[in-house]
């Protein structure tokens, strides 16, 4: 009897924690993330002192993701790696799927690179393959493919296999607003493999769709993303109504997509020949990208080294490329990686070519593993301008 006992209050304990859980994600549900992180941790409290590992693991996916929705990523992180821990014991893979995804949100804000992040994706690429859902396989596949992309970290044929899939699902699915991405992100893809014709038609479809979804900040990306592409086949004339349609968008607000968008249209820029006022540009740009997204502000420097170096300002171009070698967090793109060796590689070329030719070299076996076409065909061109 007294064991009886002892049993129905342990488990009159345990549903009383569970509706103190299932409060938290009404909370979460209600956008009123600080008490739902509140509510989660009381949860927590309980389940421990219960030794009920799953309810933990539901709570603190709870605390997780609304520290996340709040801003909060270092508290998300340590959320959610607690969360993981207990799930892959659990083999509870919908959830592990769910809790992952917030722990790669999380770790992308935290400027954490691809290779930081290996065994945690490594991880996600299995439990959805264990998911009989699409929904979810899309998703991983679709930030996995950009992040591998780059990171330059795996070949770009099988980052585009991967972002593909979850192209074809959303275009397959009622839910189309969103696809501009997997479509921009195909046209950054291709443009790497120098593939352009087939960057060019991913391109004009992603702006297509974003001015569909009359969503500023797609149509700021997907425009400077076909405007790359079509830059890289000098047609400036065919990328200037695009870039035109990303400067008005941008000038709605002074904020984060109006300076990405400077950082693109600093290309279209030099390429008109307005080269100060490219300069000007993108020296605000990183003003403000500095405090924000590593990612655009190393893009918007390794840009600026280039252009300082053919303006003969080469302290300014040095003072750029010194930011590469203490970066203040690692989740930017090889493709700006290889843009700074070339800077560097000139630079040093007038007092040692073989250096200079090391440093090239160095950034082409870098580049071995992605296969990105277009950025070794640069180096491959100023190599041979070296050479004779």
């Amino acid at each position: 009897m007294l064991l009886l006992s002892v049993s129905c209050n342990q488990q009159s304990e345990i549903s009383q924690l569970d509706e103190l859980r299932n409060e938290a994600m009404q909370l979460l549900e209600d956008k009123n993330y600080n008490d739902a992180v509140e509510k989660a941790n009381e949860a927590i409290k309980g389940y421990s002192t219960k030794a009920d590992s799953s309810g933990m693991a539901q709570a603190f996916y709870i605390a997780s993701r609304a520290s996340a929705l709040k801003g909060n990523f270092d508290q998300a992180k340590n959320y959610g790696e607690q969360s993981s821990a207990i799930l892959k014991k659990h083999l509870n893979y919908p959830l592990e799927y769910k809790v992952n995804n917030t722990l790669s949100w999380s770790y992308f804000e935290l400027g954490r690179g691809f290779n930081e992040n290996e065994k945690h994706n490594e991880r996600q690429l299995f439990v959805v393959a264990q998911l009989d859902d699409d929904n979810a396989k899309a998703s991983v596949y679709n930030n996995y493919g950009y992040d591998a992309t780059v990171a330059g970290a795996i070949p770009l044929k099988d980052a585009i296999t991967y972002t593909k899939f979850a192209n074809d699902h959303y275009a397959n699915s009622e839910k189309t607003s969103g696809r501009w991405y997997t479509l921009m992100n195909l046209t950054w893809q291709h443009r790497l493999l120098n593939e352009l014709a087939k960057s060019e038609t991913y391109g004009l479809m992603a702006a297509a769709q974003a001015k569909a979804d009359d969503d500023r900040h797609a149509i700021i990306e997907a425009n400077t993303n076909l405007g790359e592409t079509l830059l890289a086949q000098n047609k400036i004339e065919d990328a200037q109504p695009f870039y035109e349609h990303g400067l008005e968008i941008s000038k709605q607000e002074n904020d984060r997509d109006k300076y990405v968008f400077d950082v693109y249209y600093s290309r279209f820029l030099w390429e008109t020949e307005k080269k100060e006022d490219a300069i000007s540009l993108l020296t605000k740009a990183i003003e403000f990208l500095e405090n924000s997204e590593v990612f655009y502000e190393m893009k918007a420097r390794a840009f600026l080294a280039e252009y300082c170096l053919s303006e003969g300002l080469i302290q300014e171009a040095v003072e750029q490329l010194e930011k590469f070698k203490h970066p203040r967090a690692e989740y930017f793109s090889q493709e700006a990686k290889v843009i700074a060796s070339a800077v560097e590689a000139q630079i040093v070329a007038s007092e040692d070519k073989k250096k200079a030719l090391n440093i090239l070299d160095n950034a082409l076996r870098d580049l071995e593993e992605s296969g990105a076409e277009l950025l070794k065909l640069r180096l491959l061109e100023l190599r041979a301008q070296m050479q004779t």
